[in-house]
Order: C-alpha cells, then structure tokens, then sequence
C-alpha cells in the first residue's frame, strides 16, 4: 500500500512540475510577437518543455543581455543583420552562433535539462528539415508571449558584464575549435 502511495504521489509532482509555466521578474506579457523588418530579423526564443518550471535563465547576443527564457513561454529578439553569438550560463555553458538576415524570423529552441549541482541549459536552432522545423507554428499559437522588461534586463546586464565577457572569452580562445555548437544559418530563416 505504501508503494503505491509513493508512486501516486511522485507520478503527481512530475505531472505537476512538467505542466506548469513558469514566471520571471526580467519579462512581461506582451499581446503580440514581432514582425521583422528589411534591417531587423526576429530571433523568436521558445521554450514548449514544462519541466523544471522554476528555472528561468538569460540569454545573451554576445555582451547584450536579450531576454530571459521561462517555461511554456516564447519571446522575441529584434537583431540586426550578420553575425551573432547567443549564449546561455546555468551548470555549464552553452553556445549558438548565428548568420542573419533581415526580413526573416528565426526560432531557437531552449531547453532545461538536470544537472548535477544545478540545471543544465541548451539552445537548439532550428534549421530547415530539423526534428523542430513543423512544430514551431504550434508553439507560436500555444506558448505565453513575453517580451523584456527592459529595465529590469539593464540591471541585470550592467551586473552580469564582466562575467560574460569572461564567458566569451573562453569561447573564443578554447570552445569555439570544437564546432560542435547549434548554428543558424540565412536559409533558416522564415
């Protein structure tokens, strides 16, 4: 009997922790999502998984804090066109490098996963035929729309600087040989 208890009872905290969305001082609601421009493209940052609902982490377009991605949510980042590098700090770091263009939108897909002392976060771009490319309009419909609380992110940014630069440093002089980061191409975008 006590079996069966213990695994009603766990079988109803993963539910739980696995359905609900999640909140953050750094973003607000917002009634509609960006439209990209002939000079801006759209990074639309989705997070579709539930799990670890508590957990909400920033992400970065090089030493410019964007946003901050919380469960069942998506968000928009207005980014001009080139070259940008998108970077994610929980347990370990993550990278996504990215070649824009203006007058697209590209999503990326971020994700919590466990980690030993604490969560672990990944980016994963979403490129042409990728396991992602069909559910993304999905996602639009169903995921909270956010947008930044921008002085909220100012904050957070002028205190998180010199710890990101050091971040992209590492990147540049050691992580950046591997190739082994997700990578958003100009014919990603929609």
């Amino acid at each position: 009997m006590l079996l069966k208890y213990r695994f009603w009872s766990l079988l109803c905290m993963v539910i739980f922790m696995t359905s609900c969305a999640g909140s953050s001082p750094y973003m607000k609601p917002s009634a509609t999502m960006l439209t990209p421009t002939k000079e801006k493209a759209v990074v639309r940052f989705m997070r579709p998984s539930g799990f670890g609902y508590a957990i909400d982490f920033n992400v970065w377009d090089g030493e410019k804090l964007v946003g901050n991605s919380v469960a069942k949510a998506q968000f928009d980042y207005l980014a001009v066109p080139g070259r940008h590098i998108f970077v994610a700090v929980a347990e370990n770091k993550t990278f996504m490098e990215a070649e824009l263009e203006g007058g697209k939108v590209y999503y990326v897909i971020t994700q919590v996963r466990m980690g030993v002392w604490k969560a672990r976060v990944g980016l994963v771009a979403v490129n042409r035929g990728s396991e992602f490319w069909d559910k993304v309009q999905e996602y639009e419909r169903g995921l909270n729309k956010l947008q930044s609380d921008t002085e909220a992110l100012k904050k957070w940014e002028d205190k998180g600087k010199s710890k990101i630069k050091a971040v992209l440093t590492e990147y540049d002089t050691s992580l950046k040989a591997s190739g082994k980061w997700p990578r958003l191409k100009p014919e990603d975008g929609r």
